[in-house]
C-alpha cells in the first residue's frame, strides 16, 4: 500500500473529526454562527456554498471520470476531499438549527 493512501485515509479523518467537533461546538452554542452576511446568516452561507459545490461538482467529477484522459487518482481526492468538507460545512449548519432554543425556533416552512 502506498504513503498517499494512508495520507489519504489520515485526512479524511481530519476532517471528519473536526465537522464532529465544530457541530458539536454549534450545537451546544459554545460557538455562534448566528451573524449576518447580507441577508442571511452565517451558518446558512454554509449551507448555500456546501449545497451548490456538491450539486455542480458531482457531476463535473461523473463527466470528467468518463473521458479517456481520466486522472483517476487526482478525481478521486477531488471527488473525496471536497464533498467530505462541504458536506461538513453543511453539517454544521444543521447542528446550529438543532441547537436553537425553543423560543428561537422558526415557523414552519419558513427555514
Amino acid at each position: 500500500m502506498k504513503i498517499s493512501h494512508h495520507v489519504d485515509f489520515l485526512l479524511a479523518t481530519i476532517i471528519i473529526i473536526v465537522t464532529v467537533i465544530l457541530s458539536f461546538l454549534t450545537y451546544n452554542r459554545t460557538m455562534i454562527l448566528s451573524f449576518l452576511i447580507s441577508p442571511f446568516r452565517f451558518s446558512h452561507w454554509l449551507t448555500i456554498v456546501g449545497t451548490v459545490y456538491i450539486a455542480v461538482a458531482t457531476p463535473i467529477f461523473v463527466i470528467l471520470k468518463h473521458s479517456p484522459n481520466a486522472n483517476w487518482l487526482r478525481l478521486t481526492r477531488f471527488h473525496l476531499f471536497g464533498n467530505l468538507i462541504f458536506f461538513g460545512l453543511i453539517s454544521i449548519h444543521f447542528a446550529a438549527q438543532l441547537g436553537r432554543t425553543g423560543a428561537n425556533q422558526p415557523d414552519l416552512g419558513t427555514g
